[in-house]
C-alpha cells in the first residue's frame, strides 16, 4: 500500500513509525496502514501518525483538522465513529459494528 520505493529515506522513516506506533490505525484500529505527517515532511517521529486509508483520507481531504497526536482522539475518533455508525461488517456468525 505504500507509494514510495524500497530503500528510500521515507521507507526508513515509515519502518520507524510502524515500530513506534504499531501496525494498526491509531484512530480505528484497522490493520491496513498508511504513514501520515502531522507536520509536512517532518523527520521528527512525534509528528507522525499511522492511519488506515479511510482515516487518512478524512485528514488529507480536510474534513477534520488534526495538528497533534491529541487531535486524533479529540477530533478524528468522534468523526470516524459518526461516519461509521450505521456500517456493519458480517464476519461469519459474528457481526462487528464500528
Amino acid at each position: 500500500m505504500w507509494k514510495n520505493h524500497k530503500g528510500t529515506a521515507k521507507s526508513t522513516f515509515r519502518k520507524k513509525a510502524l515500530k513506534l506506533y504499531g501496525y494498526a490505525c491509531e484512530c480505528c484500529g484497522i490493520k491496513m496502514c498508511e504513514w501520515h505527517h502531522l507536520i509536512s515532511k517532518s523527520k521528527d517521529p512525534k509528528h507522525w501518525i499511522i492511519l488506515c486509508p479511510t482515516c487518512h483520507s478524512v485528514i488529507t481531504r480536510r474534513f477534520i483538522k488534526v495538528n497533534s497526536r491529541d487531535d486524533i482522539q479529540r477530533n478524528l475518533v468522534p468523526f470516524i465513529k459518526k461516519l461509521y455508525q450505521d456500517l456493519r461488517f458480517n464476519l461469519g456468525n459474528d457481526s462487528v459494528y464500528i
